[in-house]
């Protein structure tokens, strides 16, 4: 998987949109041979860094202005709630496809999660890593992850989700959206840890792009998808409410 720059007057955001994702390969391995920079600019490969845990994997940016903060947040929130501890039944592996990323905004990264996770002041087991293009396209493909910077903006269009590995480095399974069930994670990792490849693997993503900082709002393309999903949720709420009322006015009437 290449991530390829994109020239905004010759691609449209729709178009732009339709070209970045996740297309879930389970049952593949990660190049457990890759070599990235952690935290602290040493290098370390991903077998280094899973040390036969199983681990969730997020694939982020760190000058990302929504999504992966978003993702990044949902995670630590699931992970607290769980009662597998990171470092000592998993690791959760943060790895910038961005390759101008440095190793000091993956440490402040990281610093972050730690604080938010709470229960091990030291950081064992979270991993936040950067790496040069050709590292990052060979996690990317095997995981099939697919972005697109955007000259233009200075942004990636890009979907968010976790990856769960294997402590040898197989993909046993995807999760999507920004908020994850802390039992749905736990299951994926026990299930991780027995090599197990599950069928329930997520095949839709969120996707960040076109977000603007000056006036804080995403662009039309994502405007529209976010207003459209509201109003889904507001028909369904009256839907349910008539259906409340229908209910009460056939219990007064029987009695």
């Amino acid at each position: 998987m290449l991530i390829l720059p994109c020239n905004a007057s010759a691609q449209t955001p729709q178009q732009i949109l339709k070209e970045v994702g996740i297309t879930p390969h389970p049952g593949q391995s990660i190049p457990l041979d890759a070599v990235f920079k952690d935290h602290s600019s040493d290098e370390i490969s991903l077998r280094e860094a899973l040390d036969h845990q199983p681990a969730v994997l997020c694939l982020v940016y760190f000058d990302c202005p929504m999504l992966c903060k978003l993702s990044a947040d949902g995670l630590v929130r699931a992970v607290s709630e769980i009662q597998e501890e990171v470092g000592d039944d998993f690791q959760v592996i943060m790895v910038s496809f961005n390759p101008a990323d440095t190793p000091e905004k993956a440490n402040l990264a990281r610093q972050r999660l730690i604080q938010k996770y709470g229960r091990s002041p030291e950081g064992s087991g979270w991993y936040c890593l950067t790496g040069s293009q050709a590292e990052i396209e060979r996690l990317t493909s095997a995981v099939g992850f697919q972005a697109h910077w955007d000259e233009t903006i200075q942004q990636y269009a890009h979907a968010s989700g976790l990856i769960i590995v294997s402590g040898e480095g197989v993909i046993t399974q995807y999760l999507d959206g920004v908020n994850y069930v802390p039992r749905e994670l736990s299951q994926a990792i026990k299930a991780a840890g027995d090599e197990k490849v599950s069928e329930k693997s997520a095949n839709s993503f969120l996707t960040c792009y076109l977000y603007d900082p000056t006036t804080g709002r995403f662009g039309s393309a994502v405007q529209w998808t976010v207003r459209i999903l509201g109003g889904l949720t507001i028909v369904g709420m009256l839907w349910m409410m008539i259906g409340l009322q229908r209910q009460n006015l056939s219990q007064n009437d029987s009695d």
